[in-house]
C-alpha cells in the first residue's frame, strides 16, 4: 500500500492512472468477463458431481473422489500444459481430426478467450466442488426421507429439502472460485490471446518485465480491495471459515440461508416439482450418477492423457501412441539443467515444508485448544495465503524480503512458500486434534505427567499421522509452485515448475510431459498417504 502511494513522496497518481486510462479499465473489465462465466460454469458442472458424492454408492464415490482430489493437488501448470497438448495445432485434437479426415489442416484452438474460460474451469471445479461436498455430507438423509414419506416426489424433496440445506456450500463455493478466477496468472498466461489481458499478467508485466513496482502494486491493491470487497459480502451468508474447520459455528450459516427462503415459497416449489416430476426423469434414478461419471471423467481426462504421451515413442505429441518408450524420461534424466531445477526444488520445498509444518502445528494447537484473544482475526490471517490471490500475496512478500535482503535466495523463497503452506497444515493438525479424546491427556496428568511430558508422549504419538499428512501437503504446494518462484526468484532462482514454465512458453517439448507426470505422481503419492493415514485412525 505505501508503494502504491508513491513512499516517500505520497501521490495518488498511480490509481488516477489506473482509472483515466482505458486500457487498464479494460484489464479490470476482460478480469470480470472471464471470471464470471467460469464460475457459473464451474458451479453448473460441479453441484452434480458434488450431490453424487454425497448420496450415491461407495464405488462411484471412490472413483470420484480420486476425480476432484488428483486434479486438486496437481499443478495448475501441469493441468494448463495438459490443455496445450490437447488443444495445439500440433495436439492431440488437431491430430485425431486429421486422422479422421473431418478437416484437412490444423485448427487454431489456442489463444483465444473460449479456451481461457474452458481451461479455468476445468481447472477450478475441484475447488468448486469440495465446498459443496462438505455441506452436503452433513445433510441428514432422513429429512429427504420424511419428505418422500409425506408425498413429496424425489424432485420436489430435492428442491424443497436438499437444495436449501445446500446453498451455505453453493454461497461459499462460489465466493472461493469467483476469487480464485480474479488472481488466475497461469492458465490466462499461457491459453490467452494478446486482447485477453487480465489484471494478473499486467500485475506481473509492470512489476518483473517493465520493474514499475509502485504501478504494480498499485494494481495490487485495486485487486486486493476487490477481494476483500467481496469476502466481506460473502461473509455477510456465510463463514468462509467452517469450511476449513476452523469455526465452532456449526448451524448458524444453515439457518441464515434457509430463513430467507421461507416455507410459502418452499411449497410453491414443492407443488410445481411434483407437477414436473412425471414429464422430468427421477433425480434419485441413474442420470445424476452418469452425469457426474462423465464430468469426473473429463476432469481426469487431461492430466491422463499427459501421463499417455510421456510414455510415447514418438518425437513429438502424436495421439494414439505409435509405440511405448522411456525416452522423454531418460531426455529428462540425462539433461543437467533438468536435473539441477528438481534439486533446487527438493531443497527449497524441504525449508518450506520445516516451516510451515512447525508454525502450523504450534497455530494449530493454539486455535484447537488455547483460549486465543482476537481468535477470528487469528484464523482470519491463517486462512488469508490461500483466499487471497497469490500474485497479490508473493508481490507483497517481495518487499519484506527486500528489506532484510532475502530477495532472490532460496531460503527467502522457502519463507514465502511456507507463508502459502501453513493455512494447510493449522487445517489438517486441528481437525485431528479437535478428534482426540481429552480423556487421555487428563489420565497422564492425573498420573503425574507434566505438559511436556503429556504432549511428547501422549498428543504427539496420536497426531503423528496428521503432521505426516500436512508435510507432503506442504511439500506438494512448495514442489509446485510457480508464482512465488516468479517474484521471489527474481531471475535467480531456476525450480522444476519455473524451468517448465519457460520451456512452455517457448516451445512444448515432450519431455515436459515426463516431467509433468512425475509431478502427477508426487500428487498421487500424497493423496495415497493422507487415504492411509485415515485408515490407520479408523482401525
Amino acid at each position: 500500500m505505501a508503494l502504491s502511494l508513491g513512499m516517500p513522496n505520497w501521490t495518488l497518481s498511480n490509481f488516477l492512472r489506473i482509472g483515466a486510462d482505458p486500457a487498464y479499465v479494460k484489464v479490470l473489465r476482460t478480469t470480470v468477463e472471464i471470471s464470471v462465466p467460469v464460475t457459473a460454469l464451474a458451479l453448473v458442472l460441479a453441484y452434480p458431481i458434488a450431490y453424487a458424492l454425497a448420496t450415491r454408492g461407495s464405488i462411484l464415490r471412490v472413483f470420484l473422489l480420486m476425480a476432484v482430489v488428483l486434479p486438486y493437488f496437481t499443478s495448475v501448470l501441469v493441468r494448463t500444459f495438459a490443455w496445450i497438448i490437447l488443444l495445439g495445432r500440433g495436439g492431440v485434437i488437431n491430430d485425431v481430426l486429421l486422422k479422421l479426415g473431418f478437416v484437412s489442416q490444423p485448427i487454431s484452438m489456442l489463444y483465444n478467450r473460449f479456451t481461457v474460460i474452458m481451461g479455468m474451469t476445468q481447472i477450478i471445479m475441484p475447488l468448486m466442488i469440495l465446498p459443496i461436498y462438505t455441506v452436503m455430507s452433513s445433510v441428514d438423509q432422513r429429512l429427504l426421507r420424511a419428505a418422500r414419506a409425506n408425498g413429496a416426489s424425489a424432485l420436489a424433496a430435492f428442491l424443497t429439502v436438499f437444495l436449501p440445506l445446500s446453498l451455505p456450500g453453493v454461497l461459499a463455493a462460489v465466493l472461493l472460485v469467483f476469487i480464485s478466477c480474479l488472481g488466475f496468472y497461469i492458465t490466462p498466461a499461457l491459453l490467452g490471446g494478446l486482447s485477453d489481458v487480465t489484471i494478473t499478467m499486467e500485475i506481473y508485466n509492470q512489476v518483473v518485465d517493465q520493474l514499475n513496482w509502485s504501478f504494480g502494486s498499485a494494481l495490487s491493491m485495486v485487486l486486493l480491495a476487490a477481494v476483500l470487497a467481496i469476502l466481506w459480502i460473502g461473509s455477510r451468508f456465510f463463514p468462509i471459515d467452517r469450511l476449513l474447520g476452523l469455526s465452532d459455528d456449526e448451524n448458524a450459516s444453515l439457518v441464515a440461508v434457509r430463513q430467507p427462503l421461507g416455507r410459502s415459497w418452499l411449497m410453491h416449489i414443492g407443488s410445481a416439482a411434483n407437477a414436473l416430476d412425471r414429464w422430468l426423469p427421477s433425480i434419485g434414478g441413474y442420470g445424476v450418477s452418469i452425469a457426474s461419471s462423465l464430468m469426473g471423467a473429463l476432469l481426469l481426462l487431461p492430466v491422463l492423457g499427459v501421463v499417455y504421451l510421456s510414455f510415447s515413442s514418438s518425437p513429438y505429441f502424436e495421439f494414439p501412441a505409435p509405440g511405448y518408450s522411456l525416452h522423454n524420461y531418460q531426455a529428462y534424466l540425462s539433461d543437467m539443467h533438468w536435473i539441477r531445477a528438481t534439486l533446487t526444488s527438493v531443497r527449497v520445498a524441504l525449508m518450506a515444508t520445516a516451516i510451515a509444518t512447525v508454525l502450523g502445528t504450534t497455530l494449530a494447537f493454539g486455535l484447537a485448544r488455547g483460549r486465543v484473544p482476537g481468535r477470528k482475526a487469528i484464523v482470519a490471517l491463517v486462512i488469508a495465503p490461500i483466499i487471497v490471490p497469490t500474485i497479490v500475496v508473493a508481490v507483497a512478500t517481495y518487499f519484506l524480503l527486500a528489506r532484510v535482503g532475502l530477495q532472490g535466495t532460496e531460503f527467502g523463497l522457502a519463507l514465502g512458500q511456507a507463508v502459502y503452506s501453513i493455512p494447510f497444515v493449522v487445517v489438517i493438525v486441528a481437525a485431528n486434534l479437535r478428534d482426540l479424546n481429552p480423556a487421555y491427556e487428563r489420565a497422564a496428568r492425573s498420573l503425574g505427567a507434566g505438559p511436556v511430558a503429556t504432549i511428547r508422549t501422549i498428543v504427539a504419538p496420536l497426531i503423528m499421522p496428521s503432521l505426516v499428512v500436512a508435510a507432503f501437503f506442504a511439500f506438494l504446494n512448495s514442489f509446485d509452485d510457480v508464482v512465488y518462484v516468479l517474484f521471489l526468484g527474481i531471475g535467480r532462482i531456476s525450480t522444476l515448475p519455473m524451468l517448465m514454465w519457460q520451456s512452455i512458453r517457448q516451445s512444448v517439448n515432450p519431455t515436459i510431459s515426463a516431467v509433468a507426470t512425475l509431478q502427477v505422481a508426487l500428487a498421487a503419492i500424497v493423496i495415497a498417504a493422507n487415504a492411509l493415514s485415515r485408515y490407520r485412525r479408523r482401525t
